[in-house]
């Protein structure tokens, strides 16, 4: 089965709170990470299980970078966005809460679906970084 044609009931949808709402602008189906932009699903990573939780993967133009892990209590950690250590966690409602050494706490989104834990990771570790830096670009731009 294309992943992209999967049901609904095995997608993890991951959403992104902004001031004007939430967006859903991703979701994890199987062990693939998509972006969901304009329509389209692209795919831009994948997640891969092990004893201690999940790792989390970006897909680069040749190859792809291990960008870091959930535990399996819901703590995610980078293994070097801002000198890697503690980005945030998942509540058990699926709230994802960005917090830790170098953030204040804020919560950032939530995820829905079977595959909660993967899903925060990847909207701490790609989603959010990759949105603020296109704001960033914009800003210098203007």
């Amino acid at each position: 089965m294309d992943s992209q044609l999967a049901s609904e009931d095995e997608r993890t949808t991951i959403y992104r709170s902004r001031s004007s709402g939430e967006d859903a602008v991703g979701y994890i189906c199987g062990d693939v990470i998509f972006r969901s932009r304009w329509g389209q699903c692209i795919r831009i990573g994948r997640c891969e299980r092990d004893d201690a939780g999940w790792r989390i993967f970006r897909t680069t133009q040749f190859d792809e970078k291990e960008l870091g892990r959930v535990l399996t209590g819901g703590v995610i950690h980078s293994h070097g966005l801002f000198q890697g250590g503690t980005l945030g966690w998942l509540e058990p409602d699926g709230t994802v809460i960005q917090g830790g050494f170098i953030f204040a706490e804020e919560e950032v989104g939530r995820v829905e679906g079977p595959r909660l834990q993967p899903a925060a990771a990847a909207l701490l570790l790609i989603f959010v970084p990759e949105e603020d830096e296109a704001s960033r670009e914009m800003g210098r731009r203007v």
